[in-house]
Protein backbone atom coordinates (compact mmCIF):
# COMPACT_ATOMS: atom_id res chain seq x y z
CA UNK A 1 0.00 0.00 0.00
CA UNK A 2 2.73 2.66 0.76
CA UNK A 3 4.83 1.94 -2.45
CA UNK A 4 1.68 2.50 -3.76
CA UNK A 5 1.06 5.53 -2.65
CA UNK A 6 4.33 6.56 -3.13
CA UNK A 7 4.50 6.00 -6.63
CA UNK A 8 1.20 8.07 -7.07
CA UNK A 9 3.07 10.81 -5.29
CA UNK A 10 5.72 10.41 -7.48
CA UNK A 11 4.00 10.90 -10.53
CA UNK A 12 1.40 13.97 -9.92
CA UNK A 13 1.63 17.33 -9.57
CA UNK A 14 0.33 19.27 -6.33
CA UNK A 15 -2.42 21.68 -7.29
CA UNK A 16 -0.37 24.71 -6.78
CA UNK A 17 1.08 24.36 -9.48
CA UNK A 18 -1.35 25.73 -12.47
CA UNK A 19 -2.05 24.20 -15.64
CA UNK A 20 -0.63 26.06 -18.61
CA UNK A 21 -2.92 28.29 -20.53
CA UNK A 22 -2.90 28.50 -23.92
CA UNK A 23 -2.46 32.39 -24.51
CA UNK A 24 0.75 31.59 -22.15
CA UNK A 25 -0.61 34.54 -19.45
CA UNK A 26 -0.23 32.51 -16.99
CA UNK A 27 3.77 31.07 -18.74
CA UNK A 28 5.58 33.31 -15.98
CA UNK A 29 3.98 31.69 -12.64
CA UNK A 30 3.69 28.16 -13.97
CA UNK A 31 7.29 28.04 -15.09
CA UNK A 32 8.45 28.73 -11.37
CA UNK A 33 6.38 26.43 -9.77
CA UNK A 34 6.35 23.66 -12.41
CA UNK A 35 10.14 23.49 -11.93
CA UNK A 36 10.10 23.28 -8.61
CA UNK A 37 7.67 20.78 -7.83
CA UNK A 38 9.74 18.97 -10.19
CA UNK A 39 12.59 19.47 -9.18
CA UNK A 40 11.81 18.88 -5.52
CA UNK A 41 10.56 15.26 -7.18
CA UNK A 42 14.03 14.78 -8.33
CA UNK A 43 13.20 14.56 -12.11
CA UNK A 44 14.24 18.29 -13.65
CA UNK A 45 17.44 16.70 -14.63
CA UNK A 46 15.41 14.85 -17.70
CA UNK A 47 13.84 18.11 -18.70
CA UNK A 48 17.40 19.83 -19.36
CA UNK A 49 19.59 17.21 -19.90
CA UNK A 50 21.31 16.97 -17.06
CA UNK A 51 20.53 13.48 -16.24
CA UNK A 52 21.13 11.63 -19.99
CA UNK A 53 20.43 8.42 -20.23
CA UNK A 54 23.23 5.81 -18.84
CA UNK A 55 25.01 3.92 -21.49
CA UNK A 56 25.56 0.30 -21.48
CA UNK A 57 29.22 -1.29 -21.92
CA UNK A 58 29.45 -4.34 -24.48
CA UNK A 59 28.59 -6.60 -21.74
CA UNK A 60 26.58 -4.64 -19.02
CA UNK A 61 26.34 -5.93 -15.39
CA UNK A 62 23.76 -5.62 -13.84
CA UNK A 63 24.49 -2.31 -11.97
CA UNK A 64 24.27 -0.76 -15.59
CA UNK A 65 21.04 -2.36 -16.50
CA UNK A 66 19.34 -1.52 -13.48
CA UNK A 67 20.87 1.97 -14.22
CA UNK A 68 18.91 2.41 -17.34
CA UNK A 69 15.81 0.29 -16.11
CA UNK A 70 15.40 3.36 -13.31
CA UNK A 71 15.85 6.05 -15.75
CA UNK A 72 13.74 4.98 -18.26
CA UNK A 73 11.22 4.84 -15.24
CA UNK A 74 11.65 7.92 -14.51
CA UNK A 75 11.68 9.12 -17.89
CA UNK A 76 8.58 8.01 -17.70
CA UNK A 77 7.23 10.23 -14.72
CA UNK A 78 8.45 13.03 -15.96
CA UNK A 79 6.62 12.50 -18.86
CA UNK A 80 3.81 12.21 -17.46
CA UNK A 81 4.21 14.96 -15.33
CA UNK A 82 4.87 17.54 -18.06
CA UNK A 83 1.37 15.96 -19.84
CA UNK A 84 -0.68 16.52 -16.85
CA UNK A 85 -0.74 20.80 -17.47
CA UNK A 86 -0.29 21.20 -20.58
CA UNK A 87 -3.20 22.14 -22.75
CA UNK A 88 -4.24 20.07 -25.67
CA UNK A 89 -3.15 22.22 -28.33
CA UNK A 90 0.40 21.73 -27.00
CA UNK A 91 0.34 18.04 -26.13
CA UNK A 92 -0.67 17.26 -29.90
CA UNK A 93 1.69 19.31 -30.90
CA UNK A 94 4.83 17.76 -28.68
CA UNK A 95 3.40 14.11 -28.43
CA UNK A 96 5.49 12.88 -31.40
CA UNK A 97 9.19 13.99 -29.36
CA UNK A 98 10.92 10.90 -28.03
CA UNK A 99 12.34 12.47 -24.55
CA UNK A 100 11.57 14.47 -22.14
CA UNK A 101 14.09 17.55 -23.09
CA UNK A 102 13.19 17.32 -26.72
CA UNK A 103 9.85 17.97 -25.54
CA UNK A 104 10.23 20.34 -22.82
CA UNK A 105 12.38 22.76 -25.66
CA UNK A 106 9.64 22.43 -27.97
CA UNK A 107 6.71 23.90 -24.97
CA UNK A 108 9.67 26.80 -24.08
CA UNK A 109 10.31 27.37 -27.71
CA UNK A 110 6.34 27.92 -28.36
CA UNK A 111 5.60 29.67 -25.11
CA UNK A 112 9.07 32.42 -24.73
CA UNK A 113 8.08 33.14 -28.72
CA UNK A 114 4.30 34.30 -27.29
CA UNK A 115 6.41 36.47 -25.08
CA UNK A 116 6.36 39.79 -27.07
CA UNK A 117 2.61 39.56 -26.47
CA UNK A 118 2.32 38.22 -23.23
CA UNK A 119 5.18 41.09 -21.95
CA UNK A 120 3.01 44.04 -23.35
CA UNK A 121 -0.24 42.61 -22.09
CA UNK A 122 0.59 41.73 -18.61
CA UNK A 123 2.74 45.52 -18.62
CA UNK A 124 -0.61 47.16 -19.95
CA UNK A 125 -2.94 45.36 -17.46
CA UNK A 126 -0.42 46.43 -14.46
CA UNK A 127 -0.19 49.86 -15.50
CA UNK A 128 -4.11 50.03 -15.17
CA UNK A 129 -4.08 48.71 -11.74
CA UNK A 130 -6.76 49.75 -9.72
CA UNK A 131 -8.03 49.03 -6.48
CA UNK A 132 -11.80 49.72 -5.66
CA UNK A 133 -12.82 52.21 -3.43
CA UNK A 134 -14.65 49.89 -1.07
CA UNK A 135 -12.32 47.07 -2.15
CA UNK A 136 -9.73 45.35 0.25
CA UNK A 137 -6.53 46.98 -0.14
CA UNK A 138 -4.65 44.14 1.79
CA UNK A 139 -5.82 41.34 -1.21
CA UNK A 140 -5.26 44.01 -3.85
CA UNK A 141 -2.00 45.10 -2.70
CA UNK A 142 -0.30 41.16 -2.49
CA UNK A 143 -1.82 40.35 -5.67
CA UNK A 144 -0.18 43.69 -7.01
CA UNK A 145 2.90 42.34 -5.49
CA UNK A 146 2.73 38.71 -7.26
CA UNK A 147 1.90 40.66 -10.23
CA UNK A 148 5.19 42.68 -10.52
CA UNK A 149 7.12 39.44 -9.27
CA UNK A 150 5.59 37.79 -12.93
CA UNK A 151 6.57 40.36 -14.94
CA UNK A 152 10.24 40.43 -13.46
CA UNK A 153 9.85 36.30 -14.41
CA UNK A 154 8.62 37.39 -18.23
CA UNK A 155 11.56 39.98 -18.55
CA UNK A 156 9.25 42.86 -18.14
CA UNK A 157 11.12 45.61 -15.88
CA UNK A 158 9.28 47.61 -13.95
CA UNK A 159 11.60 50.28 -12.11
CA UNK A 160 11.41 51.25 -8.16
CA UNK A 161 10.25 54.69 -9.34
CA UNK A 162 7.70 53.45 -11.39
CA UNK A 163 6.34 51.01 -9.05
CA UNK A 164 5.98 53.30 -6.45
CA UNK A 165 4.26 55.78 -8.77
CA UNK A 166 1.76 52.69 -9.74
CA UNK A 167 1.19 51.67 -6.08
CA UNK A 168 -0.12 55.68 -5.26
CA UNK A 169 -2.12 55.82 -8.23
CA UNK A 170 -3.49 52.47 -8.06
CA UNK A 171 -5.23 52.92 -3.98
CA UNK A 172 -8.37 54.76 -3.21
CA UNK A 173 -8.06 58.08 -2.64
CA UNK A 174 -8.20 57.93 1.19
CA UNK A 175 -4.69 55.83 1.18
CA UNK A 176 -3.00 57.72 -1.58
CA UNK A 177 -2.84 60.72 0.41
CA UNK A 178 -0.98 58.70 3.11
CA UNK A 179 1.14 56.78 0.36
CA UNK A 180 2.28 60.26 -0.75
CA UNK A 181 3.10 61.37 2.29
CA UNK A 182 5.29 58.16 3.02
CA UNK A 183 6.98 58.82 -0.49
CA UNK A 184 7.22 62.64 0.68
CA UNK A 185 8.77 61.90 4.13
CA UNK A 186 11.56 59.31 2.57
CA UNK A 187 12.74 62.19 -0.11
CA UNK A 188 13.41 64.25 3.42
CA UNK A 189 14.72 62.23 5.17
CA UNK A 190 15.61 58.86 3.96
CA UNK A 191 19.57 58.70 2.80
CA UNK A 192 18.11 56.99 -0.48
CA UNK A 193 15.90 59.84 -0.73
CA UNK A 194 13.06 57.25 -1.42
CA UNK A 195 11.14 54.49 -0.10
CA UNK A 196 11.63 50.74 -0.89
CA UNK A 197 8.52 49.32 -2.33
CA UNK A 198 7.60 46.87 -0.27
CA UNK A 199 8.32 48.85 2.76
CA UNK A 200 5.74 51.07 1.45
CA UNK A 201 3.25 47.95 0.92
CA UNK A 202 3.92 47.02 4.43
CA UNK A 203 2.49 50.46 5.53
CA UNK A 204 -0.05 50.32 3.41
CA UNK A 205 -1.62 47.66 4.71
CA UNK A 206 -0.66 48.46 8.60
CA UNK A 207 -2.49 51.92 7.32
CA UNK A 208 -5.14 49.98 5.78
CA UNK A 209 -5.78 47.70 8.42
CA UNK A 210 -6.05 50.34 11.07
CA UNK A 211 -8.57 52.30 9.30
CA UNK A 212 -10.82 49.24 9.02
CA UNK A 213 -10.85 48.53 12.32
CA UNK A 214 -11.55 52.06 13.25
CA UNK A 215 -14.18 52.01 11.09
CA UNK A 216 -15.51 49.07 12.84
CA UNK A 217 -15.34 50.44 16.20
CA UNK A 218 -17.20 53.03 15.01
CA UNK A 219 -20.02 51.42 13.42
CA UNK A 220 -20.21 49.04 16.78
CA UNK A 221 -20.44 52.34 18.85
CA UNK A 222 -23.30 53.60 16.44
CA UNK A 223 -25.12 51.43 17.20
CA UNK A 224 -24.81 50.72 20.71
Amino acid sequence: MTSVTTAALSDSLPSSVPKLEATGLNWAIFLVRFRDAVDAKGFWGHFDGTTPVPSLSEHPISAETMAKTQWEKDERSAKSLLTQKLPDSTLMRIHMKVTVQERWEAVVKEYMEKGAYVQTDMRTKFLASRCPERGNVQDFLDKLRMKREELVQVEVDIDVKDYLSIIISSLPVSLSSFASAQLAAARMFAPTKTIEPDVLLSLLMEEADQTKSQSAQSARRRVS
